[in-house]
């Protein structure tokens, strides 16, 4: 089963649930209860309790609009168009965590060695000792996108700090998590998502982390559908990221992510035992976690990184592809007051 969510203008209700069917889109949300997003579907309308994928099935779909998954999937501007596949309660965006992986692919790990040592001159080996850790079964690196606001689906645009170093796209396949009546976590499904990176810093000193990966108005993104857990193999998945300047592609990398490509003993079962075991998913949350990427793009693949005005596009094997715009960052003038009054 595929689900997605998305934004149709003039409508009631904005943002609406739809369930793939070939080339159509049913809207589920036209379905009493009126589920709007994954989110309702699985704590409000019984999903955690009979499971996702029965409780679309008890919708009475017959008479319900459908639309071309064509249209929504086409960046036209108008319309209709998908947004995140899963998203926070308005109300409560606390109510979806976001976290994510490093370090769980060999090809990335030694890439990101070399680039370190090339920034800072010394003879680090933080990363290849991360991955090795983590293989012989030590912590992962784990880390969190702070604002669920700034998590942006297929179309949507990433934006671009004006202290960026060495913007970047990671490639990653992604898990949908939700928390049942009995109270045990369970997959929901899989999508695919970019972490966008400040590479630039991050290879300066890893402790630049946290910066590294978050700053407003689109930092990741996700999309485009959501395939649930018993239709997603997720053994080993083809991926691949262009990079789109002035309509001419300037970078491309394509590789395998999945189960059998993770640097861990007992696979995404490692990730997901190092997050839970220490953050408890609560009751009325969903939970995304990024599983790290299996391609880096170095200074030779894009020297520049992504500049404003570029396009990445992304394909996941089974899941589609996921494109977005590098924009400007908007200047929130903030820092007068305090400039004036230091001390």
């Amino acid at each position: 089963m595929k689900l997605c969510q998305f934004h149709q203008p003039g409508n009631t209700s904005q943002n609406r649930l739809g369930l793939i069917d070939g080339d159509s889109v049913i809207d589920l949300t036209a379905c009493t209860p009126h589920p709007t997003s994954l989110h309702a579907l699985y704590y409000t309308h019984g999903g955690n309790e009979k499971g996702l994928e029965a409780t679309v099935q008890n919708l009475d779909a017959s008479n319900a609009p459908r639309l071309a998954l064509h249209d929504l999937l086409t960046l036209s501007g108008h319309g209709p168009a998908l947004i995140s596949p899963v998203t926070a309660p308005e109300e409560a965006p606390h109510k979806l965590r976001i976290w994510l992986a490093g370090v769980t692919h060999e090809d990335s790990a030694k890439l990101r060695e070399i680039e370190a040592k090339q920034v800072t001159g010394d003879s680090v080996n933080v990363y290849d000792q991360k991955y090795r850790e983590c293989a012989e079964g030590g912590i992962p690196e784990l880390f969190s996108k702070t604002d669920s606001a700034n998590l942006v689906g297929h179309g949507g645009p990433i934006s671009r700090p004006p202290d960026t170093k060495r913007l970047v796209p990671e490639t990653e396949l992604v898990t949908v998590y939700g928390l049942n009546s009995a109270g045990q976590i369970e997959r929901l499904g899989y999508t695919g998502g970019n972490d966008y990176t400040d590479n630039g810093i991050e290879a300066e000193n890893p402790l630049n982390l946290p910066q590294a990966k978050n700053w407003s108005h689109g930092c990741a993104s996700l999309g485009p559908l959501l395939v649930t857990e018993s239709e997603f193999d997720n053994k080993s998945v083809p991926v691949s990221c262009e990079v789109l300047r002035n309509g001419d592609r300037v970078a491309y990398k394509e590789g395998y992510t999945g189960q059998d490509h993770l640097n861990m003993p007992d696979g995404l079962f490692h990730l997901e035992r190092a997050l839970f075991r220490r953050l408890p998913l609560t009751p009325n949350t969903l939970q995304i976690l990024y599983w790290g990427t299996p391609m880096v793009f170095s200074d030779t693949d894009l020297e520049s990184g992504l500049l404003e005005g570029d396009t990445v596009r992304m394909n996941f094997d089974g899941i589609g592809s996921l494109e977005n715009p590098v924009v400007a960052f908007p200047d929130a003038n903030q820092l007068g007051w305090l400039k004036d009054h230091q001390k």
